[in-house]
């Protein structure tokens, strides 16, 4: 099975809240890992922070605009028209 097909079925078949938890958990975590370095100052808290820390504070940005992205394919888009005639006017 291509890539494509892998991505479409998971895109489909995806539990939104289950992948909000996990981007909201990871983002707590990566926001810990940032903050320890301003608490303890040592290179090792700095490189966690600047590393570890940003990366899965990306991971946890990528589910979120993984479950945008879900929720524009299931979206019924309609364009905006006018009304064919103008409403009448109630004196």
């Amino acid at each position: 099975m291509n890539p494509k097909v892998k991505i479409e079925k998971f895109l489909d078949s995806a539990s939104r809240s289950r992948l909000m938890i996990y981007a909201c958990i990871l983002g707590l975590i990566g926001l810990a890992l940032m903050s320890w370095s301003l608490f303890e100052q040592g290179w090792i808290p700095v490189m966690m922070a600047m590393s570890v820390g940003q990366g899965i504070g990306t991971l946890s940005f990528v589910l979120f605009l993984v479950i945008v992205l879900i929720d524009l394919r299931q979206a019924d888009f309609r364009p905006s028209e006018p009304p064919a005639e103008p409403a009448p006017k109630g004196d």
